[in-house]
């Protein structure tokens, strides 16, 4: 994809290796009407990305160096039980102080990637392994293990590599975005990357 936007990414999940990408595109096709070239992930498992800042520096260094032209590294993980702003801002100075060639921007999930999920997950009715009538009225962003609260929801098992892929192909952009401050954060620093003239994304 010669002279295509390059969105390379460090997450900490099995399961955003392969449905990280998924969503990239959902974003910067329906949300700016544009074609991004995403590459593979690199996985840096949290405790690693969180605790040892030269291994996180290491691989934002490696995924820069694959942009080539205009594009982005993003940096993706999430808060656990820290505090998302603070983590995310101790992140982004770990990461700024790599001198990377592209430029580096961390978002950071909060509590986990499938509150997301938990957010839209009316739109992912359509997938097999989610109930029929699967609602959620609460906070997205307030229980501390989002994963239970989904497989909830779901007729089986939740299992990330299993159904993260399918799953961010149905997921509602514009429902999550209003539901969770972590996903319109997200979607700004999508936006910062694939069309940095635009306005802060509205949720």
């Amino acid at each position: 994809m010669s002279g295509a936007i390059v969105i390379a990414s460090v997450v900490e999940g099995h399961g955003e290796v392969t449905g990280l990408p998924v969503l990239l595109r959902r974003i910067a096709f329906e949300r700016h009407n544009i074609h991004v070239d995403v590459l593979k992930p690199h996985r840096v498992p949290r405790a690693n990305m969180v605790r040892r800042p030269d291994e996180l520096q290491k691989a934002v260094r490696l995924q820069a160096n694959r942009v080539r032209g205009a594009g982005a590294v993003i940096v993706l993980t999430d808060s656990d039980d820290d505090d998302p702003e603070k983590l995310r801002a101790r992140l982004q100075a770990t990461v700024d102080g790599a001198n990377t060639s592209a430029p580096a921007v961390v978002s950071v999930a909060v509590r986990e990637y499938e509150a997301w999920f938990l957010a839209g997950i009316e739109s992912l009715r359509v997938h097999p392994s989610v109930l029929d009538d699967a609602t959620y009225e609460d906070d997205c962003e307030a229980p501390r293990n989002p994963k239970l609260r989904l497989e909830m929801l779901m007729t089986e098992s939740y299992g990330s590599v299993r159904h993260q892929v399918a799953f961010n192909a149905r997921l509602d952009l514009d429902e999550v975005a209003s539901k969770s401050p972590s996903f319109r954060q997200f979607l700004d620093a999508v936006a910062a990357v694939v069309d940095p003239g635009c306005e802060a994304a509205q949720g």
